[in-house]
């Protein structure tokens, strides 16, 4: 039993050193699990689209906390439509990303998803 519990420590400690490795490496790199929302809004085509880092929330929460009917995040890729007015209002990202508990959202840190 306590070698069972100490493997699973040490993979889930490389893991988290292989996710850092890999975001200090290049943080605009998009990896496995990550989802690109691409912008639908015409004249919008040179803004980059967003990049949900699926891994980086996985690791700190389990499933439910977003796929849940209050946050409104289904089990299947794209069933979201997602604008920054319901981010804006505290729907989906902005459940979270309006400064608590995350960072929250405005011209300052667009980046932080917006990226090429």
């Amino acid at each position: 039993m306590k070698m069972m519990k100490a493997m699973k420590t040490m993979l889930l400690w490389l893991l988290a050193a292989f996710m850092l490795c890999g975001l200090a490496w290049n943080a605009q790199a998009e990896v496995l699990g990550d989802v690109r929302f691409e912008r639908k809004t015409k004249g919008d085509e040179d803004f980059p689209p967003a990049i949900f880092s699926h891994w980086n929330h996985r690791v700190k929460f389990k499933c439910y906390v977003c796929h849940n009917k209050t946050v409104g995040f289904e089990m299947k890729a794209g069933s979201a439509q997602i604008t920054m007015a319901l981010i804006e209002n505290k729907q989906y990202c902005g459940v979270c990303h309006q400064g608590q508990p995350a960072f929250g959202v405005g011209f300052e840190s667009c980046s932080r998803c917006h990226r090429k």
